[in-house]
């Protein structure tokens, strides 16, 4: 027998294990559109996928529609929509859900996406101290309706930034050690040390115009998006990651730059040529 047959289930384990350094990804999504739930009239749609050192991304949608006897063929009582997508990868969270119900629709429509990834990074550099790290939780999103969303990033340190937000109250974050904060805040970690970096981003909408003469329509949007940077002000030290993402802002291009002071330096040319001719 061919001893590379022989071999193989000697390396399989070894073919199939997970990298030791790893980033994970997650995302659920959901959409449902009902005019009674669990009988024939009733729509849905649901994923749930979870990655290894790479990206998770789908969309999802729901459609029902009551049809109007009286009317005739193609028009309806009532209709029922939704739909809800989700992107993440590390450092990169998208979430976006709607639901719409036209007039005196008495059941619900919604739509709901999570989004999360887990990472590990070390601060890198002189050993034997505690090192400042500032964590940013960029959110760029809106709600309308009945909508709601809210997320947090937390590294094994204990620190945090959480956010939440609905149509009642804006957006509000919570920082650990501190009394309020707006996305940002410093922490002290230890150096040369692995340290865990979990994040999640979740949106949620849902649409009903029972007894309502008007259509009625939710969304929440956070689709450009949730982005989590860490930032370290002492260049003795790098920071190091599990999934080679760097967690820093993209700096401007240097042709923005250099824009900006030919604007500077055409501005100062202006103001000294007035200058010139009120002399004159």
């Amino acid at each position: 027998m061919n001893r590379f047959v022989l071999l193989l289930p000697l390396c399989a384990p070894f073919v199939y294990a997970p990298a030791a350094n790893a980033y994970n990804t997650s995302l659920t999504v959901t959409a449902s559109a009902n005019a009674a739930y669990g009988s024939p009239s009733y729509d849905s749609d649901f994923k749930v996928i979870d990655n290894v050192n790479g990206p998770s991304a789908y969309a999802v949608d729901a459609l029902y529609q009551v049809p109007d006897p009286r009317s005739g063929p193609g028009s309806n009582l009532e209709t029922y929509r939704s739909s809800a997508s989700g992107f993440v990868s590390a450092g990169i969270l998208k979430a976006t859900a709607n639901a719409s119900a036209t007039a005196y629709a008495a059941n619900v429509a919604s739509g709901s996406s999570k989004v999360s990834f887990s990472d590990h990074f070390s601060v890198a550099g002189p050993s034997g101290r505690n090192i400042d790290l500032t964590l940013t939780y960029l959110v760029s999103g809106g709600l309308s309706g009945s909508a709601t969303a809210r997320g947090s990033v937390q590294l094994g340190t204990g620190d945090s930034i959480s956010f939440s937000e609905n149509g009642y109250t804006p957006r509000s974050f919570n920082c650990s050690w501190t009394p309020s904060c707006t996305g940002v805040a410093t922490f002290s970690v230890p150096v040369n040390t692995l340290i865990s970096l979990d994040a999640f981003l979740e949106v949620g909408a849902s649409a009903s115009s029972y007894f309502k003469p008007t259509a009625t329509q939710s969304s929440a949007n956070f689709g450009s998006t949730g982005l989590v940077y860490l930032g370290i002000a002492d260049n003795r030290y790098q920071l190091l990651t599990d999934s080679g993402y760097g967690y820093a802002p993209v700096p401007l291009p240097a042709a923005v730059w250099l824009f900006a002071g030919g604007l500077a330096l055409f501005g100062t040319l202006v103001s000294d040529k007035r200058r010139v001719t009120q002399a004159l």
